[in-house]
């Protein structure tokens, strides 16, 4: 399956973060990329991600998702950016 340039951002952001919730990964994003996105975008492609099993996620304390790349992900993310 296919996937974006900003789903391949957000695996390069969980893989360097360990773990983040939604909000975090937007926060990072936003700062690094030329080009902001709406955190509805970037929840639906992490939400994507984690349907194609790339991310998996499991419910913080505070009823936040912390969402982590899988190995799955990382492989993916290698032969994307040819690692």
């Amino acid at each position: 399956m296919e996937i974006d340039k900003l789903q391949l951002c957000i695996l390069a952001v969980l893989e360097e973060n360990n773990a983040t919730t939604l909000r975090e990964i937007g926060s990072v994003i936003n700062t690094e990329e030329e080009h902001t996105y709406s955190q509805i975008t970037i929840n639906r492609k992490v939400w994507g991600l984690r349907d194609l099993g790339y991310v998996t996620s499991k419910l913080k304390s505070n009823k936040a998702d912390m969402f982590y790349i899988t190995a799955k992900g990382k492989e993916m993310k290698g032969i994307l950016l040819h690692e």
